[in-house]
Formats: C-alpha cells, sequence, structure tokens
C-alpha cells in the first residue's frame, strides 16, 4: 500500500512539473522573427538602350530568397531600343545576415510585351538603416553591359 501511495505522489509530483513546465513556457513571450519581408524598391536601370526607372515589388523570405515583379519604364521620346520591360525576379542572398548582402539574380520578363529577356545580374545591397538599404548591380542585356541603382524599403510582416 505504502509503494502505491508513494508511486502515486510520485506521478502527482511529475505531472505537476510538467504542467507547470508547459505553462511556463506558454507564458514566455520570445522575439519572433518575421518569416517573410515585403520590399518595394524604387529602381533606375542603364543599358545600351537608355535609362528605364521603375519599380520592384517583391518577398523576402528569410532573408535568403527573394522573388518579386519588376516594371522599368523609358521616358524618352526617342525611337531608340526597347521602352519597357516587365517581368520577374529571383535572388539568393550570399551572406544575409551582413551590412553588405551579395545577391546573384536572375530576370525574366518582356520587353515591350514582345521579346522574352533573360538577365543575369550580380547585386549588392548596403543597409543603410534597418529596412532602408541602396542597391547596386551590373548584368548583360542582349550581349551588352546592363546596371541597376535603387533604394530598398523592407516591410516587416509577422505570421
Amino acid at each position: 500500500m505504502t509503494t502505491t501511495k508513494t508511486m502515486k505522489t510520485v506521478i502527482i509530483l511529475m505531472l505537476s512539473l510538467i504542467c507547470l513546465e508547459a505553462s511556463s513556457q506558454s507564458l514566455y513571450k520570445r522575439a519572433r522573427t518575421p518569416n517573410y519581408t515585403l520590399e518595394i524598391s524604387p529602381s533606375a536601370n542603364r543599358t545600351v538602350y537608355g535609362w528605364k526607372y521603375g519599380i520592384r515589388l517583391g518577398v523576402d523570405y528569410k532573408s535568403r530568397i527573394k522573388a518579386g515583379y519588376t516594371r522599368l519604364e523609358n521616358f524618352d521620346n526617342s525611337e531608340k531600343g526597347q521602352k519597357t520591360f516587365s517581368g520577374t525576379y529571383f535572388q539568393y542572398a550570399l551572406n544575409p545576415k551582413s551590412k553588405f548582402t551579395l545577391l546573384p539574380s536572375l530576370k525574366v520578363g518582356l520587353y515591350d510585351g514582345r521579346f522574352l529577356a533573360i538577365q543575369p545580374t550580380i547585386e549588392g545591397s548596403f543597409e543603410m538603416k534597418e529596412n532602408l538599404s541602396l542597391n547596386a548591380g551590373i548584368g548583360k542585356v542582349d550581349g551588352f553591359a546592363s546596371f541597376d541603382l535603387g533604394l530598398k524599403w523592407k516591410l516587416n510582416l509577422t505570421r
């Protein structure tokens, strides 16, 4: 009988400790890092066809993988080259936790809604403030060099 009583007491104590541990874990508020970050970036692009200006809207997943939509437009009235580029971009951050991030990227889109363009680029992002960074990149378009410049604002979204 005493072993049954002590066994019940030990079980009750163990369950009480487990419940106490579970409740203390649930009351503890950890700092949550957002899984997704919305990025908005006004940007400029220089190619052999001239300057194009536009915006990029994208999603950053865990500061590593970035994907989104980009649209660039030429406001010049001359007849040379393509006027608009719209498409998607994909980036992968090589060193996401540092102040200067290196981002190999790929842009896939259409020039003037007719010509398919695949643009490999390498981009650097320098974090000026917590949610503001300066982007600069170099790539290749139609066999010629392409230069990108822009600012990026991050809007944190928590799950």
